[in-house]
């Protein structure tokens, strides 16, 4: 089910003026409809979403949008590309910041990508508390979102996971 403010296939549609506009790339649309539902609960609009890497970089360059979720590991891409693609997104545009969603747990993974300069790293399975940092992160940045959402009240799309 898709929202009508949204373009799955990367076309942007129906932008309020003002929104934060987030572009969301994982493989699993599952794991994107979890994202979305965090994301739009903090007042992002989410303008497109891509299933690879190659379709996240283009609809970045495209889109230009305010903020970025990034898988590791997807079509197309493996963890030495996704490195690649992360640097050319901040070598483009420094001020976007970049959320690192990922299965891949390990610590080295998770540092080099906070080194470089991303704004956290999730791994999945999401839990329930998953989305409480980086809300608290996003906050900082863009102070106008998340008002009236207290921690962890997220809804219940998580806690399947």
């Amino acid at each position: 089910m898709e929202s009508k403010n949204t373009a799955r296939a990367g076309v942007e549609s129906d932008i309020g003026a003002g929104e934060l506009r987030v572009l969301v790339a994982d493989d699993s649309i599952f794991i994107r409809d979890i994202i979305r539902h965090h994301l739009e609960r903090l007042g992002f609009q989410v303008v497109a979403e891509a299933a690879n890497g190659a379709q996240a970089l283009a609809l970045f360059r495209t889109l230009r949008p305010d903020f970025v979720t990034l898988d590791v590991i997807m079509p197309q891409v493996d963890g030495i590309d996704a490195m690649a693609a992360f640097r050319m997104i901040k070598s483009e545009a420094p001020e976007v910041p970049i959320l690192i969603v990922s299965a891949v747990p390990f610590e080295k993974t998770r540092e080099s990508f906070l080194n470089e300069g991303a704004l956290d790293y999730l791994v999945k399975p999401f839990n329930k508390n998953s989305f409480d940092e980086v809300r608290r992160k996003l906050e900082s940045i863009f102070p106008r979102i998340g008002h009236g959402t207290p921690d962890g009240a997220f809804g219940a799309a998580e806690r399947r996971s």
